[in-house]
């Protein structure tokens, strides 16, 4: 009982984050995904709200396979996907975006697509993963603000509360460390501690 009771304690802190607003979850290696993804498809079902995950590079079917390895068998299958990158398809995909290693036109075909899949649900839940693999295409300055403003540019979008999670060593290990501009375009931060 006391668990459930922790659980709807930490889903009353998810309340207060306002829809249109990124939270950002920083984290190094852990089981920080593998029980933020969890927790919020949880938190996602107890508020009758659909979970919408963007998986770059098969960063989920990660997720799902540390979760086997925990005892813990999850299918995602309650899950809307948007899938950029890789081979695995966990979840429902439903939509497939090729990654183009131009950033600009990579954009494009994420908005456009993006668009879509949040035109069909009021409010959402999106879990963002693997943000930090796309930053490693980044070559240029230009690149990386691109990135950057297509990232802010989803904040105040009402249909989704959206939860950044982000590999630290990963990203500071970038050409263009993603991480002090995506901590400054971010509604509320959360990072694990060195």
């Amino acid at each position: 009982m006391r668990v459930l009771e922790s659980l709807e304690e930490v889903f009353r802190l998810i309340d207060k984050i306002k829809f249109g607003e990124i939270a950002l979850v920083e984290y190094r290696r852990s089981f920080i995904p593998e029980f933020m993804t969890l927790g919020l498809l949880y938190y996602g079902k107890s508020r009758g709200l659909p979970v919408i995950i963007d998986d770059n590079f098969d960063s989920l079917h990660v997720i799902q396979k540390h979760l086997e390895f925990l005892g813990i068998n999850e299918d995602f299958r309650d899950v809307l996907v948007v899938k950029t990158g890789g081979k695995r398809n966990v979840g429902n995909v439903v939509k497939r975006i090729e990654f183009v290693s131009e950033p600009v036109i990579y954009i494009r075909n994420y908005e456009e697509e993006g668009r879509a899949v949040f035109s069909q649900v009021e409010n959402s839940i999106n879990i963002v993963l693997g943000l930090e693999r796309l930053f490693s295409f980044v070559s240029s300055i230009s690149e990386f603000y691109a990135f950057i403003l297509a990232i802010q540019s989803f904040l105040e979008n009402e249909k989704r509360k959206a939860f950044y999670l982000v590999n630290k060593d990963i990203a500071s290990s970038a050409k263009f460390n993603p991480l002090p501009e995506l901590e400054r375009v971010s509604t509320t931060l959360t990072s694990s501690p060195p």
